[in-house]
């Protein structure tokens, strides 16, 4: 992968997190939600998000060339984002700050990681067994 591959890949990374943290820090999702969707549609719609967004942020983090403390980095700025953005939800109309989203959050980061550690131990094992070249 040559250097500008990599560094796109990390440009979109941090466009992801910053896109995220802004939907998560405004009111427009939350009254586009109550707009279109049921309550309860509307919430397993926000859990899955939250779940479903860092495990993506945590995945992008582990696959991506770059060294070990850099990925170190990322996953903690994932944690610190998860409870930042959740004490800031508390001054956001018609948000709600949420330790149950600070979990799901962390869910996502350690699904995230795992996926990749997975990833790496089946890889291992089929070039070991010489299924894979």
């Amino acid at each position: 992968m040559s250097k500008q591959t990599v560094l796109l890949w990390w440009a979109c990374w941090w466009l992801l997190l910053i896109l995220w943290t802004i939907g998560l820090l405004r009111p427009e999702p939350i009254q586009l939600q109550h707009h279109l969707i049921s309550p309860s549609l509307g919430w397993i719609i926000a859990k899955g998000l939250h779940l479903g967004v860092y495990a993506l942020l945590a995945l992008f983090a582990s696959l991506l060339p770059s060294s070990p403390s850099f990925k170190l980095f990322c996953f903690i700025i994932l944690i610190v984002h998860a409870f930042a953005t959740e004490f800031l939800q508390q001054w956001v109309k018609e948000r709600t700050g949420s330790l149950s989203d600070v979990a799901i959050d962390l869910l996502g980061v350690a699904l995230g990681t795992s996926f990749w550690k997975l990833y790496c131990w089946f890889g291992k094992a089929l070039k070991s067994n010489g299924i894979q070249k």
